[in-house]
């Protein structure tokens, strides 16, 4: 048993790392119970064990059986260490050295089967042997890590159910709304400067045309897990680590490390003054962060991990990692036997399964959104959307989703129709003169940092062009339309987004009622 289980740790290390890991990011920004995460990662885990368990039985039997399926176990060693490396994001996917690999292990398993002779037993089985024994102290290795799942599950759920909300007491009602609208990845140069030449943006364009634009916004980094909770406490935050949920961030001005406090944010200031506050928000798990310090919130995140999402049911998300497996099993020798167990198997490329969470994370969030907006009674709002942010989810020539490969200007097209929906539902309720908008990119889009090195996943011919060969230009769209604000202002000197806070504070306090206090106060602010 012991020996099953070390083939087991050496074949699905990969599987235990999200789970085990010491900062725990996937966990982290996972929006569904802990169980949904844990596990499936366990069972899928044990389900291998077991099987491995009744096929080392069968070895018992002495003679070409027993060689046989002892070869085909050994020899699998090398490309499951080799998946093991690319899955745990230490080696990048090398196709030939799979392949060949793989393809040695089929040769050796049809070699022994072909010209076993009882000769060999002798040497066969000091190989066993010795092997064995190594196998036997991985095989306490992996019970090691099974108990500290079980440890940390349990840490996990506990942690999960005792996070909840406060309602705030407030009973002040403020004359207008505040709409803070944080688009994840909006450039200011792609959206306004120098857009695609066939792309329309007319919300963004009719926004602009009754607001105050910052040209020369300036991000403190380009990372959302840093940039948000620096814009909530108004602090420049470089690293993010979490532990039992526990968010840090590295700040920037110290140099040190500092357990984010959800009652430092401006959350908290919008409180003290008053209003109530509400969340609709991407990625970033906020009804974990700052739960003490909103009135409403709800946040999604359907990024896969090992094919597992948030929104899959337990049975699905056991099924997904082996799916994964039986992927990269299939990989080595692509072609038409691919491609007929890729279907019948129902497994989807990496890049659909991704593209088609984000497509059900933006209509989720949209659905919320456009409820929260219809309520009246919240008046400092945060609505985190994931649009533009590649990868590309959106055709806008056809008017529709798609998971095929479409380019960053797809998902501005839709960014700018969510926008559109965003003013007519505050139209139609009488709320979009009377309030205060906020609409931002929490950082510019990645081109050389992230996307263009991802050249055969998310990179397109249309996105190369855009970005003048991946020149990558780093100011986000930053725009503040004032209650009635009937015409269009500039403020051309550098703008350090970190000081968002002190903007709504600002806000908050009526000490910017018109354009041109905005443009004082933004040049004096530092």
């Amino acid at each position: 048993m012991l020996v099953a289980m070390g083939l087991t740790t050496l074949y699905l290390l990969w599987l235990l790392k999200p789970a085990l890991e010491p900062q725990q990011i996937a966990f982290y920004h996972w929006s569904a119970p802990a169980s949904n995460f844990f596990l499936p990662v366990a069972l899928d885990f044990l389900g291998f064990w077991f099987l491995l368990t009744l096929l080392l039985l069968a070895t018992r039997l002495r003679g070409r059986v027993r060689a046989t399926l002892w070869t085909a176990l050994l020899s699998f060693i090398p490309w499951a260490i080799v998946q093991n490396l690319h899955l745990l994001e230490l080696a990048p996917r090398l196709h030939q050295l799979d392949r060949c690999l793989f393809l040695t292990n089929i040769l050796a398993t049809l070699l022994v089967i072909a010209f076993w002779r009882p000769a060999f037993v002798p040497r066969f089985e000091r190989i066993i042997e010795s092997t064995g024994t190594v196998l036997v102290f991985l095989g306490l290795f992996g019970v090691f890590l099974i108990l500290e799942l079980a440890f940390i599950s349990g840490q996990a759920s506990w942690k999960m159910r005792s996070t909840h909300f406060y309602l705030s007491a407030t009973t002040t009602v403020q004359p207008h709304r505040i709409l803070w609208i944080v688009f994840d990845e909006l450039s200011y140069q792609q959206a306004f400067e120098h857009r695609f030449p066939d792309l329309k943006l007319p919300a963004f364009d009719s926004l602009a045309s009754t607001s105050t634009v910052f040209t020369q916004a300036q991000p403190f980094d380009i990372y959302t897990q840093n940039v948000l909770p620096g814009l909530l406490s108004g602090k420049r935050f470089d690293q993010t680590r979490t532990h039992a949920l526990e968010l840090s961030l590295h700040n920037q001005a110290t140099g040190k490390w500092q357990r984010f406090d959800q009652q430092d944010t401006v959350f908290q200031d919008a409180l003290r003054a008053g209003y109530r506050t509400a969340v609709v928000g991407w990625y970033n798990p906020y009804c974990r962060i700052v739960p003490a310090v909103l009135d409403s919130c709800y946040w999604a995140n359907r990024s896969p991990t090992n094919y597992m999402k948030p929104s899959n049911s337990l049975l699905a998300n056991i099924l997904a990692p082996m799916k994964l497996y039986a992927w990269s099993m299939l990989g080595p020798t692509p072609g038409p036997v691919f491609f007929y167990f890729m279907h019948h198997l129902h497994i989807s490329f990496q890049k659909v399964v991704t593209r088609q969470s984000q497509i059900d994370d933006y209509n989720d969030l949209d659905t919320h959104a456009q409820n929260l907006l219809r309520d009246q009674s919240f008046n400092f709002i945060l609505l985190h959307l994931p649009v533009p942010h590649p990868p590309g989810i959106y055709d806008r020539r056809a008017n529709t989703f798609t998971t095929s490969d479409v380019s960053y200007m797809n998902n501005l097209a839709l960014a700018d129709k969510c926008l559109a929906g965003i003013r007519k539902t505050l139209e139609q309720t009488g709320q979009w003169d009377s309030s205060t908008i906020v609409v931002m990119g929490d950082h510019s889009w990645r081109t050389k940092q992230i996307w263009r090195s991802m050249l055969l996943t998310y990179w397109t011919p249309e996105d190369e062009l855009a970005s003048n060969g991946g020149q990558y230009d780093p100011r986000p769209a930053y725009l503040v339309k004032l209650p009635n604000q009937t015409s269009a202002a500039r403020i051309d000197t550098p703008f350090q987004t970190v000081n968002t806070r002190k903007l709504f504070d600002a806000l908050m306090a009526h000490q910017i009622n018109t354009p041109t206090d905005l443009v004082t106060w933004a040049q004096t602010t530092h």
